[in-house]
């Protein structure tokens, strides 16, 4: 008892004195970033900074304090190889896109997947299980997951709220910084008067800072911004903490970035110009606020942040960009009214409803042969609905059911529609249809969808594989691959088995990896087998054989 007592007084020693700890970096090499906290990533704020590490892998990863690792997470996707460690003064250190865990976790890890046969595991921990001192080695940089080169994310969490922390803006970690922002293109919007607010693009400003002439704008605009800080000692584009427009020096929006919650990330997409991040363009800040944003804490605006114009008069308008450690940008222009503007004409190919959907209230629209159910809160702010039927059932693409356009895909959602077409699908094919996006290739949609052109299709062909590597597509070597296509619904599985025996690998994209160890396959002849299947239940199997 009195032993027992000792351990115990002892561990809380030492949890008050780790709570005292002040963060160290978690890799040996100079602090320089690739990405900051705060930038914008389409769908959502990137929640930590990226470490630059020269574009290798294998660099060791220390703790930053001290603690316990309190999860792991392997995945294709995402964060790809993740380790979490809770520390006790309320944190959570997150540590992704790792090349390896340190051998105790990585050996459990492996035999989870093979207990589950399965690549993708999350496996969550107790404080006593894997304690680790500050400066710990808990694994290597690499290149997994959703990663486009090597770096390590590092994020830091309010362990209990979830909400990720900003250690460069908290002064943790301290960068050189004497650089300001950068921008990089300007553009202009034209609103309608309408209560529902279409709005269309009038100025696309590539080379902000030339513009000398005055710039005519309608009764009713507003503005979207692109630009991104820079940090000495890296070209890398960085996150801009805050965004101004003032009006004539009076102060018509500001976002101020601060730390975001994940479950506010995704209204990122109304703070956007959503048509132009879509279309292959970079992220811009727009002006115009949403009444459907739940940003709005960041947000000042003064009337919703559009650009007013009463008068015909000559007005400045100045555009401010802050980083996080105060160096500013700015742009200035003249504007002046012009009641020129007309809106572009719409579709007369669709039906337009008779009255706007709104955001704070449930949307349906029923035609003959299809329905579409959009719940409450979808919307980001009142819209202008069409639909329309736009295509015919094509039988040689494997297409049994008109082809309907559903809304502007141009316009984003906070939650996917329900939609429903008729189909004429004979009934020993019913389970090889599905929700298709109708394009120049077709794929999986599945019922519930944004705005977009649909169609009903069958598919009856099977996935197909190309083993990549050796000679003759024969396999060889150390490290396997094959890459696996499905023109209709999809490929959603690939198993791989060597000997009989379900064989860890990994599909990512169209490619499927695995790497043969000797503790797991004997030196010697072997057989593989890869089965592949799509979403409708079409399946392919490819064996080969191969010496290790």
């Amino acid at each position: 008892m009195r032993r027992a007592l000792t351990i115990m007084l002892a561990w809380l020693a030492a949890t008050a004195s780790w709570a005292q700890e002040k963060a160290v970096r978690p890799l040996d090499v100079p602090m320089s970033f690739s990405g900051t906290y705060g930038e914008l990533r389409h769908d959502h704020f990137h929640s930590g900074v990226d470490w630059r590490v020269g574009g290798r892998t294998g660099d060791p990863i220390h703790a930053i304090k001290s603690g316990y690792i309190s999860r792991v997470s392997v995945s294709p996707w995402g964060y790809g190889n993740g380790l979490y460690i809770t520390h006790p003064d309320g944190t959570t250190s997150v540590y992704g896109h790792m090349l390896r865990f340190s051998d105790k976790i990585a050996r459990l890890v492996e035999q989870e997947q093979y207990a589950r046969e399965s690549y993708s595991v999350s496996l969550e921990f107790g404080p006593d299980e894997f304690p680790v001192r500050q400066g710990e080695v808990v694994g290597q940089v690499g290149n997994t997951g959703s990663s486009a080169g090597p770096h390590l994310h590092m994020e830091i969490r309010d362990t209990r709220s979830e909400v990720p922390l900003n250690y460069i803006s908290r002064g943790v970690y301290k960068p050189e910084d004497k650089t300001s922002p950068q921008f990089h293109r300007v553009c202009f919007y034209a609103v309608d008067e309408h209560p529902a607010g279409d709005s269309w693009r009038i100025h696309n400003l590539r080379n902000p800072g030339a513009v000398r002439d005055t710039l005519a704008l309608p009764r009713l605009s507003y503005v979207a911004i692109d630009a991104t800080d820079r940090q000495e000692g890296t070209s890398s584009k960085l996150a801009v903490e805050e965004y101004r427009v003032l009006l004539d020096d009076t102060l018509i929006f500001s976002l101020k970035v601060g730390e975001v919650a994940f479950d506010k990330g995704r209204y990122i997409q109304s703070l956007i110009e959503y048509r132009e991040s879509r279309n292959g363009g970079r992220d811009l800040v727009k002006s115009r606020v949403d009444p459907n944003n739940l940003l709005s804490d960041k947000i000042f605006s003064r009337d919703g942040g559009l650009i007013v114009l009463n008068d015909y008069e000559v007005h400045n308008l100045r555009l401010v960009a802050v980083d996080e450690h105060g160096n500013s940008a700015s742009q200035r222009y003249r504007i002046r009214r012009d009641d020129g503007f007309t809106a572009p004409p719409r579709d007369s190919a669709l039906t337009t409803v008779e009255w706007p959907w709104s955001w704070f209230w449930q949307n349906s629209v029923v035609a003959d042969g299809m329905s579409y159910y959009l719940p409450a809160n979808s919307l980001f702010r009142d819209i202008i609905f069409s639909y329309g039927r736009v295509g015919d059932p094509e039988p040689e693409r494997g297409i049994c059911s008109a082809v309907w356009q559903i809304g502007s895909p141009d316009i984003p959602l906070l939650q996917p529609g329900e939609l429903e077409i008729a189909a004429d699908v004979p009934e020993d094919l019913e389970g090889k249809a599905y929700m298709a996006n109708y394009d120049k290739t077709l794929s999986y949609a599945g019922v519930r969808t944004g705005f977009g052109t649909y169609c009903v299709a069958i598919d009856t062909v099977a996935p197909s594989i190309r083993w990549l590597g050796g000679r003759n597509g024969i396999v060889s070597g150390r490290t396997i691959r094959a890459r696996v296509d499905d023109e209709g619904s999809g490929v959603v599985s690939a198993r791989v088995e060597i000997d009989g025996k379900w064989y860890l690998s990994m599909l990512k994209g169209s490619t499927v990896l695995l790497e043969l160890k000797e503790t797991r396959v004997r030196r010697g002849q072997h057989e593989i087998k890869l089965t592949v299947t799509d979403r409708c239940g079409n399946v392919t199997v490819e064996t080969q054989r191969f010496t290790f």
